[in-house]
């Protein structure tokens, strides 16, 4: 192995088996590399924000399985933390289309991913019949295909991962138009499938919010559970890491990275359009940051490439006999 190797990519399954795992939400490796400098454990690829990076579109379904494998391949072969995959509904309504997402997710690099029971009318589903019919945000009525339907979609998964250290997060929206009952149905479900097929799974309950939502569904859904984007409101968590964590909320996300780098790119780039040069970014400390540091956060892993390229030389001079 060349001593320039990237650090092998730790199990995501073997992480949250020994402890909480709270994780950004990236769509990219710039945004992978800081996650990791800064130092979080995993990472977690969100479609919203993918959609907006790749093809600067809203996050109503527009992109295609090509767009989020390419993705998840780029930041896997880059980054060395383990990666989860936002896969939405497997991109069909078929289970022989979640298969093949799945296993080329699998071939990407990524160690995970989440697969929910919406309709591919995602665009309508997730905003138009909200805004049209007055329904305040958290409280978003769109339809989800059967039970039935979505087990078959992760059954499919299941299958694909058999083998793998990949882990399937079992999401379901439904609680949303149905109620947290149904909700929870479903993530029973899910969790016997995975039982009786011999393979890891998490579940996830979108809309779930507080923690008397969290005490229900642990005496009901005894496995690992995902908790989504925590957020704040008037300067306060909507819930802490410590207060799920006994829950067995094991997996917790969070989106902020989109407002840091738009206004740090904000930042630089308005002294520089009216300065007409670039002393202010070229000198600016970065809060405060040791120079030696810099270097860091801005290196796109020239010394692996440089340094590989001179083994390569070196093994041809050797042999060039």
């Amino acid at each position: 192995m060349s001593k320039y190797e990237k650090k092998p990519v730790k199990s995501f399954i073997e992480l949250v088996e020994n402890e909480q795992i709270f994780a950004p939400c990236v769509w990219d490796c710039r945004t992978s590399r800081a996650a990791e400098l800064a130092g979080f454990k995993a990472l977690m690829l969100s479609g919203g924000q993918l959609a907006e990076s790749v093809a600067g579109l809203p996050d109503i379904g527009l992109i295609t399985a090509d767009d989020l494998v390419q993705s998840t391949e780029r930041i896997c072969n880059y980054s060395s933390l383990p990666l989860i995959v936002d896969a939405d509904d497997g991109f069909g309504d078929t289970p022989l289309t979640t298969y093949r997402l799945i296993k080329r997710l699998i071939n990407a690099g990524a160690k995970g991913c989440t697969l929910d029971d919406t309709t591919g009318i995602r665009g309508w589903n997730r905003w138009g019949f909200a805004m049209m019919n007055g329904y305040k945000d958290g409280d978003i009525k769109h339809e989800v295909i059967s039970k039935e339907k979505w087990l078959a979609k992760i059954a499919a998964s299941f299958e694909a991962a058999k083998g793998t250290d990949f882990l399937v997060i079992a999401r379901t929206e439904c609680k949303l138009q149905y109620g947290l009952d149904e909700a929870i149905s479903r993530c029973k479900a899910a969790e016997a499938m995975a039982e009786e097929m011999g393979v890891k799974v998490m579940t996830l309950i979108i809309g779930l919010k507080t923690i008397e939502g969290a005490k229900k569904v642990s005496k009901e859904v005894k496995g690992w559970k995902m908790w989504p984007d925590v957020m704040s409101k008037n300067g306060k968590p909507d819930v802490s890491l410590e207060e799920v964590e006994p829950y067995g909320f094991n997996f917790v996300t969070c989106h902020f990275l989109e407002k840091a780098s738009m206004f740090g790119m904000y930042e630089y780039a308005k002294h520089v359009v009216v300065d007409r040069h670039t002393v202010y970014a070229d000198e600016h400390d970065m809060g405060g940051m040791d120079p030696k540091d810099m270097p860091n956060w801005i290196d796109m892993g020239l010394n692996y490439w440089i340094g590989i390229e001179e083994e390569f030389n070196e093994k041809a001079k050797k042999h060039n006999k």
